[in-house]
Order: C-alpha cells, then sequence, then structure tokens
C-alpha cells in the first residue's frame, strides 16, 4: 500500500510533517493512555503548524451548503451561551477554543483531500490496523475472555484515550466499518484478507464491550457498505441482506418487540430524554443556552445523570428550535451528499461512517464541542469527507474487484 506524498519534491515540507502528526494524533486514540496529552499534542504538533496550510482551504470551503450550515449551527450554540442563566466568560472561551480545533481538525482533512485525495485513504487504513493491534491487545488482556462461551457482566474497554466501554466500541467500531470497505474494494489481493481478519477481530471486540449503540451503529453501517453497492454488483446482496437483517432483529430486541423485554439501556434512556424535553418546553425557541446545567435525573438504582443522551434533545434543550432546525439542516446536507456520492460515485464508505455516527449522536451524546474524544472521529471526519466530496475534491475510484 503505497503512501502518497502531498508534496514529492520536499520529503519533509510542512504538508508532509502536517500530514505525519495529524496520523498519530488520530492513531493516539488508540495508543496514549489519556485524552489530555493527546488533545495537548493535537494542539502542539497538529493545529499550529496546520495554521500555515488553512487559509486557501477555508475560502474554498464557503463553496459548500453542508459547510456553511455547520458553522451556522456551531455558531448559534455558541452564541446561545450569552443567554445562558449562570454565564462564564471563561467557559466561553474554553468553547470557542474547542470549536477553533474541531474546524482547524476538518480543514486539515480537506487540505489532504485536495492535495492527493488518496491520502486520507491510506491514513484511515494506517489508522485501521492500529485499531486492529489495539483491540487485540484489549482483548487478550480482558479476564472474563478466558470465561468465554459464558457470556459475564464485565464489559471491554479497550486501550487507549477512551473513558468509557461505549466510547471504545464506537472508535473502535467505526474503524471496523473502515477495514471493511478496504476488503469489499481489494478482495483477492492479499491484504484484503488480512483486513478481512482485523474486522472479525473488531467486531469481537465491540461485542465483548456489550454496548447496544455499538453494535446497532456496526452493523447497520456495515450492512449499508453492500447494499449500496448492489447497484453495481448484486451480489453483495447476499451480504447486506444477512447483515442488515441482523441490525433490524437486534433492533428489535432491544425494543423488546421480541421477547417483551426492552433492553435495560434503552430503559434507562426513557426518563433522561423526558427529563431534557422537560427542559426545553421551559425555554422552546432559543432554548435555555449552550451553557445551561442539564440538571440530573435520579434513576431507579440511585444514579444521577446530567446527560441528554442524544445530540438532538440536548440541542433542543440547549438551542431551542432555531438551534435544532440548525441542525437538523446540517444533517439534512450531509445525508444529501452521502447518498450522492454512494449512489452516482458508488462510494458509500463515507455515508456509512455518517450513519454510523449518527446513531450514536441519536441515542448517546449530549454537548458536542470538546477536547478529543470519540466525536472526533465518529462526528467532525465523516462529515470533513462529505463536505470533500460536495467540493468536488474526491473524484470516482471505482474498486479494483467485485465483492461478494
Amino acid at each position: 500500500m503505497a503512501l502518497p506524498r502531498p508534496d514529492l519534491n520536499r520529503r519533509w515540507s510542512l504538508a508532509n510533517v502536517v500530514y505525519l502528526t495529524y496520523t498519530l494524533f488520530l492513531a493516539g486514540f488508540f495508543v496514549v493512555p489519556n485524552a489530555v496529552d493527546l488533545y495537548k499534542f493535537y494542539i502542539l504538533m497538529v493545529f499550529l503548524p496546520g495554521l500555515f496550510l488553512l487559509p486557501g482551504t477555508l475560502k474554498l470551503c464557503w463553496s459548500s451548503p453542508l459547510w456553511c450550515s455547520l458553522i451556522a449551527y456551531l455558531c448559534f450554540m455558541l452564541l446561545s451561551s450569552f443567554w445562558s442563566k449562570e454565564f462564564s466568560l471563561a467557559i466561553l472561551r474554553r468553547d470557542v477554543l474547542y470549536t477553533v480545533y474541531i474546524i482547524s481538525f476538518m480543514l486539515l482533512m480537506l487540505y489532504f483531500f485536495a492535495r492527493n485525495q488518496q491520502l486520507p485513504n491510506t491514513m484511515a487504513c494506517l489508522i485501521a490496523l492500529v485499531a486492529v493491534g489495539a483491540a487485540i491487545f484489549s482483548i487478550v488482556s480482558f479476564e472474563p475472555v478466558t470465561q468465554l462461551p459464558n457470556l459475564t457482566e464485565a464489559r471491554l474497554s479497550g486501550v487507549g484515550a477512551l473513558d468509557t466501554v461505549n466510547e471504545s466500541a464506537f472508535v473502535y467500531g467505526i474503524f471496523g466499518v473502515i477495514a471493511l470497505d478496504y476488503v469489499r474494494r481489494n478482495w483477492g489481493h492479499g491484504l484484503a484478507y488480512l483486513y478481512a481478519i482485523g474486522f472479525g477481530i473488531i467486531v469481537l471486540f465491540v461485542i465483548l464491550t456489550q454496548s447496544n449503540t455499538g453494535l446497532l451503529a456496526l452493523s447497520s453501517a456495515c450492512a449499508l457498505l453492500f447494499l449500496f453497492h448492489a447497484k453495481r454488483n448484486s451480489r453483495a446482496l447476499y451480504i447486506g441482506l444477512p447483515l442488515g437483517l441482523a441490525a433490524f432483529l437486534y433492533l428489535t430486541w432491544s425494543l423488546g418487540l421480541l421477547n417483551g423485554t426492552t433492553d435495560i439501556g434503552f430503559t434507562m434512556r426513557k426518563p433522561i430524554w423526558d427529563h431534557a424535553i422537560k427542559l426545553w418546553q421551559s425555554a422552546p425557541v432559543f432554548g435555555l443556552g449552550y451553557q445551561t446545567t442539564p440538571g440530573v435525573v435520579e434513576m431507579k438504582n440511585g444514579v444521577n445523570i446530567n446527560y441528554a443522551h442524544s445530540l438532538f434533545l440536548s440541542t433542543l434543550r440547549d438551542g431551542g428550535l432555531v438551534g435544532f432546525f440548525l441542525l437538523l439542516s446540517m444533517y439534512g446536507l450531509a445525508l444529501r451528499a452521502g447518498l450522492k456520492m454512494a449512489l452516482k460515485k458508488s462510494d458509500p464508505l463515507y455515508l456509512c461512517l455518517f450513519i454510523f455516527g449518527f446513531i450514536v449522536v441519536l441515542v448517546s451524546m449530549d454537548q458536542i464541542l470538546t477536547r478529543p474524544r470519540e466525536l472526533w472521529l465518529v462526528l467532525w471526519l465523516p462529515l470533513a469527507c462529505l463536505i470533500a466530496d460536495e467540493l468536488g475534491l474526491i473524484k470516482v475510484n471505482s474498486p479494483k474487484a467485485p465483492s461478494g
């Protein structure tokens, strides 16, 4: 797998160095033991040198409706801080910095697409191998794995800058989708078999996390990879349909439609969602503001939760109907860009990554302006790739071999 360089004449050009540090930053999600160190690495080694590469890319972005809708949403949510009940200039400054870092993260990905559209693909494939290696280490180190096939209540949490088992499932899972896409594109080539084994390892990893959202997102995204490819090769249906059926059955089982017992994860979310809606109803148009303390929901088991568990409900709570419709506009434009790419260019990967992230933010997220957490990979990265296609930076690139 050759590594295209953004500057073929100067090996250690600024563009090449930033490409390397950007790749190391993403790989750091599976290696660096805490998010604070990863955050510092991004600022010093990616953000600061990357600023010199961004002016032209930023100018180009304003021709993308998706980019404009994203900026409108972020700006409004930051603006809503001013009508928060307990406004803090220090918190606003922090959130603005987070926003600047996230925007620079996306702009750099667009810059790499503009230099050579294969650069992001190479980066993603390399990091997928890092994810597989980290998954192997995590599984081998997971003590209850020796008790299989008898499942235990213990849940696997992967190594890296991840605080919870759900974060692990999301970050490892999205690179499982990337690994499967590599297999789909290159079946018959030697490395494809390595990625196929890696995909199986990541699937096992996500199963051991016992994350309902992670399993649903992974199975849905993988099913769509092949269902969208069926237009070019009908044999893809033999893979896509069973995966899609598995995702559907898992969802209906979790909702209690098959066994009459709703999964505890969904049961616990209902009072949380009800609480978020009640907060929104107290300020329906403009919301309570981005710095609003969400409030606490006391669960039956004594656990207190102040987390909306849905980006859409947290946006309603903080930004009201205005923020909610700005978010819907952004997601609508992203879905349009992804469908266009999948149907007209027969390249469904970025749409599938977007769907993966959509499932995550729909039932597992709150506010999204954070230092490096899973959202950098499951939300901002797919959005950047879809913006790149909207800007015409991604050309048709057919699979080397038929899938199925």
